[in-house]
């Protein structure tokens, strides 16, 4: 089990997080290519007894010169009771690279809710002395920017020792930034239009770093060992190598393919077989060197591919050939080709069942009888995407176009439970010791956590922008 280290860094009146992919925020995107990624997220203490707002406008960052970065918002609303329940993704931007000492906190507005529940508004920081319609609150700080790098600040606010003489809104904050050493039981979220990966602690639910890749980031798997996590850079060709100990890239490897997409692992967990849907064809790769050590040719635009680690095969979805490949593991050779349906793309191999999506308006789930590969069909209702084995004979099927994630009952071969999910969910992945779902909704730029057990939404956690894929670190 891993644990999380932090390093805080100052205490003054609030607590907010930032965190720092590959370039894109304090300015809107990066103006030079050394420029560093940044996520800011707002927390604050579990339990306080005060219910208090106020209106966020900008965030300053001063570097060691003295000079001013400011991050401008559209004005954010803030409220305490919505942060008792967790993280707030404040924006996403970029720093030039160096060292920074103080954070700059612009507000246009605070109050709180009194015994009668009327809102009464407060002072700001700041704000008589300077003259100006609003308030600035300083917070001393001391991170570094690395040049493509990513990192989190995380900031807290001390809700009940924000208010001074009855009137006036000094938030107290404290600034750590994300640690090098983050040891817990982990998620890993490619974030496709951030070009980065979130980094997600399980048993919070909450984030607690981030890491920079190559361009935009798609499929992504962690090796069995819990030493690496692979993800498949479809914008740049390549596959970032993650080194789970210290959250850093160790190695990109050049994929002898175009638009890496998916990945599936041999039976021993030594070869990784990645999908490339514009060279058709799928790459080996050795985990242990690292090297690409074959290429082989599927149909057209290869794009999902599950492992079946008791028969040693690798089942490719051809999108465009209306077919799926079987792959030999001990030949590395095609030794089967079949027909499913039109446009297969998303598949859970879930016993001895292969369960296959399309790309298409299909809204049929077909089921892949295995060895003999006879089909049969299951009518969902609706247009299913992205398919994983679930708990308690379940699939868990994507409803991209509703926001809906259902659960189909293999036994009797029908849809029992749906639930409502965030804009356009992608990839899904099962903790089965905490039973829980998490899935990536790609357009609003977050994750969705379903406790499987009660079958019912429990949190959302805010990530990078659209969000494509989740590995998670096994236990």
């Amino acid at each position: 089990m891993k644990k999380i280290a932090r390093v805080l860094v100052a205490t003054v009146p609030v607590l907010f997080l930032v965190c720092s992919c590959a370039p894109n925020l304090g300015l809107q995107a990066p103006r030079y290519s050394d420029d560093g990624q940044v996520f800011a997220y707002l927390s604050s203490n579990k339990k306080h007894s005060q219910h208090i707002s106020f209106t966020l406008s900008a965030i300053g960052f001063m570097d060691e010169n003295g000079k001013w970065y400011d991050v401008m918002l559209h004005p954010l609303a803030i409220s305490s009771g919505e942060l008792s329940t967790g993280q707030i993704k404040l924006k996403e931007f970029y720093l030039p690279e160096g060292k920074y000492k103080k954070t700059r906190w612009v507000i246009s507005e605070a109050g709180y809710l009194d015994q009668n529940k009327q809102y009464v508004r407060l002072n700001l920081p700041d704000q008589v002395h300077h003259k100006t319609t609003s308030g600035r609150v300083f917070v001393d700080s001391d991170f570094r920017i690395f040049s493509r790098e990513s990192l989190c600040l995380f900031a807290q606010w001390d809700v009940d020792n924000s208010i001074e003489d009855k009137h006036l809104f000094a938030p107290k904050l404290t600034v750590e930034p994300q640690g090098m050493a983050i040891e817990n039981v982990l998620a890993y979220v490619s974030n496709e239009a951030s070009n980065c990966v979130t980094i997600i602690d399980r048993q919070e639910d909450e984030v607690v770093g981030t890491i920079a890749v190559g361009k935009a980031p798609r499929g992504i798997t962690a090796r069995r060992d819990r030493a690496t996590v692979y993800v498949a850079n479809s914008g740049s060709n390549d596959i970032s190598v993650i080194d789970t100990s210290v959250n850093r890239v160790i190695n990109r490897i050049g994929n002898l393919g175009n638009a890496p997409e998916d990945f599936a692992w041999s039976w021993d967990n030594n070869l990784l077989y990645v999908t490339n849907p514009h060279s058709n064809n799928v790459s080996v790769i050795d985990a242990d060197s690292g090297m690409v050590i074959s290429r082989i040719n599927v149909g057209n635009r290869p794009t999902g591919i599950v492992a079946d680690k008791d028969r040693q095969k690798i089942y490719v979805a051809n999108t465009d050939s209306l077919t799926i490949s079987v792959i030999d593991t001990n030949t590395q050779t095609v030794d089967n080709t079949f027909t499913v349906s039109s446009s297969p793309r998303y598949m859970a191999l879930c016993d001895d069942r292969l369960y296959v999506a399309n790309e298409t308006m299909d809204e049929n789930i077909y089921v892949v009888e295995l060895p003999e590969y006879s089909v049969s069909a299951i009518s969902a209702g609706f247009s299913p995407g992205w398919l994983v084995c679930g708990l308690s004979n379940r699939v868990y099927v994507a409803n991209a176009p509703g926001n809906e994630v259902s659960f189909l009952y293999t036994a009797a071969e029908m849809i029992t439970r749906t639930i409502p999910v965030g804009h356009l969910p992608a990839g899904m992945a099962v903790d089965p010791i905490r039973r829980k779902l998490y899935v990536a909704n790609s357009r609003s730029g977050n994750v969705s956590v379903i406790d499987v057990t009660a079958e019912r939404w429990k949190k959302t956690i805010q990530t990078g922008n659209k969000p494509h894929a989740i590995a998670l670190i096994e236990e």
